[in-house]
């Protein structure tokens, strides 16, 4: 039992044992309705370079008021952490009481965005994809990759998956392995149209500035989870890929503010500020329209949000005292 000068940490490990997917998936659709229904407070992340200029330091502060939570994840995000076999996002998330403001808690944040990642874009998928989707493409063989796969193979049942990285040896490495992990059939293929062909389901889930998807190959009846890039100078797929779309976001405010997706595509003329038909949370509340038609080409811009990691956050505090896990340290 915590006494109330003790704080508790929870390990990277300790993350990774609590936080299972279903249950992150049911949390991602609290944590966007909280923000449709207005009763949520995340400012926009703020961030610095780091001197070298190799990586950021971002803070997103936010509040909850169903739960009650208030907290703040501070995370580095170092894109060629990849190659030295480091996580790209490195940091914690702190939770504090919402009556008296007294710390609670100290966790990991890598695995925590690893993993609420994922299943926001799985529940986004949920509601956007067709029903009989089953042939999804990864474009990207990291983190992200292998935790998109194991949250979207939960809400559609897939049958067949295609990997798709600049590195060829990389990403046959990674499908063989993931192929053994879930029992799918998962392939790599070389070219980045080739990937896309024939999908249902497809997620960007690259470092990459300029875009590896392009418009001109996507068919109607697609759904794209665009989740790679996190600033305004970062594309993942081009201005005629986002006019096609049906356009969702995760937060409107942080991709008017944030999604080089969207803004290299108004900035171009190739849409206007009413492309944006809504955030997946109002879809689940009813005062947006989803997908409409088996035709309908669909995509989601997720950049995360706070609320994603407050609840997240909340749950594993909650699990951690249940179950006796974690340390509990002295203020």
């Amino acid at each position: 039992m915590a006494k109330k000068e003790e704080l508790l940490y929870l390990s990277r490990r300790d993350v990774k044992d609590l936080l299972d997917y279903p249950s992150c998936i049911a949390l991602m659709k609290t944590a966007m309705q909280s923000v449709a229904k207005g009763e949520a407070v995340q400012p926009i992340r703020s961030a610095v370079s780091s001197p070298g200029g190799s990586g950021l330091l971002g803070m997103m502060p936010g509040a909850m008021a169903d739960p009650e939570i208030l907290g703040i994840k501070t995370v580095t995000v170092f894109p060629g952490n990849f190659q030295e076999g480091l996580p790209s996002h490195q940091g914690f998330v702190s939770l504090f009481d919402a009556q008296n403001g007294t710390p609670l808690a100290l966790m990991d944040a890598s695995v925590i965005t690893a993993i609420r990642t994922a299943c926001a874009s799985a529940a986004a998928t949920q509601l956007l994809a067709r029903r009989n989707a089953q042939e999804m493409t990864v474009m990207g063989y990291g983190e992200q990759a292998e935790t998109h796969i194991a949250a979207i193979k939960l809400v559609r049942d897939l049958t067949r998956i295609v990997v798709w990285g600049r590195d060829e040896e990389k990403a046959k490495k990674f499908a063989r392995a993931q192929s053994d992990l879930h029992g799918i059939e998962i392939n790599a293929v070389l070219g980045a149209q080739q990937a896309v062909e024939g999908a249902d389901i497809i997620c960007t889930l690259t470092a990459s500035s300029t875009p590896i998807l392009k418009g001109a190959w996507l068919a109607p009846g697609m759904h794209v989870n665009v989740v790679g890039s996190g600033m305004p100078s970062a594309c993942e797929v081009d201005a005629l890929a986002v006019k096609r779309a049906k356009f969702y976001t995760d937060y409107t405010a942080s991709v008017k503010a944030l999604g080089g997706e969207y803004r290299a595509a108004l900035v171009s003329g190739e849409i206007d500020e009413n492309h944006i038909i809504g955030e997946v949370g109002e879809i689940m509340m009813g005062t947006r329209p989803g997908r409409e038609s088996e035709s309908d080409l669909t995509m989601f811009k997720s950049l995360g949000m706070v609320t994603e990691d407050l609840v997240s956050a909340h749950f594993l505090y909650h699990q951690a005292k249940t179950k006796n896990v974690g340390a509990w340290l002295d203020l």
